[in-house]
């Protein structure tokens, strides 16, 4: 089935890398490359990059310095599966200096959990948002993960609900781990007080209000 996601259901939060980790303990998953072309001998099988690769991207959160040259690599642009029978493989050949290289591309039969970056920015009217991409990252300060609400058959129109797949499960069983060692956000600016829409552990709140576009906008979270 081609499809596409409709509805998204999305979650951001900040949380330890440690903490981080710990989601997953006794989780059936896997972390699965779906956004980009993969080498022919590609198999999904792998369930720990993710932690190394968050680890590093958090460093740099709380760094307190700018991204700059090649620190854009430490985002995360990734996915999870709870099944590796839901994602299947074509195999495609393309040209490159006269010579044939063989490459997959991912064909999703249901949806997976997309997990990217988030950032907390200053909106037009000076309020503080997340739902904005920050293209120079420097505004990036956790994770945001998103699964469909329903799908849409591409080849039939048909819309369903993926409300009983497995995936689905999966992804709210780690928002409620999530918000079992975390809060909801404050953010104190001008001496005015808001709640921007994520979740923050609070074991890693003094960490984070060392990120260098909450130090450059005089944000405290707390």
């Amino acid at each position: 089935m081609i499809y596409r996601g409709l509805k998204w259901k999305k979650f951001k939060f900040t949380v330890t890398p440690n903490e981080f980790e710990n989601l997953f303990n006794d989780l059936e998953y896997f972390i699965a490359i779906t956004n980009t072309p993969v080498d022919e001998n590609y198999q999904i099988n792998d369930k720990t990059s993710i932690f190394s690769q968050y680890q590093l991207y958090y460093n740099k959160i709380i760094s307190g310095t700018e991204w700059k040259n090649n620190d854009w690599k430490l985002d995360i642009h990734t996915a999870l599966t709870d099944n590796i029978e839901h994602i299947k493989f074509e195999r495609f050949e393309i040209e490159e200096d006269g010579i044939i290289k063989t490459f997959k591309r991912a064909i999703q039969i249901e949806p997976v959990i997309n997990i990217s970056p988030f950032s907390l920015q200053i909106d037009n009217k000076n309020r503080l948002t997340v739902i904005f991409f920050d293209s120079k990252c420097n505004s990036n300060i956790g994770l945001e993960i998103s699964y469909p609400k329903e799908i849409q058959n591409l080849e039939s129109g048909e819309i369903s609900s993926t409300e009983n797949f497995s995936t689905h499960k999966l992804y709210l069983e780690l928002v409620k781990r999530i918000k079992e060692i975390s809060k909801k956000s404050k953010a104190k600016r001008n001496n005015n007080l808001s709640k921007p829409n994520f979740w923050i552990s609070s074991n890693c709140i003094e960490e984070v209000n060392k990120n260098v576009m909450i130090k450059r906008n005089l944000i405290t979270l707390e």
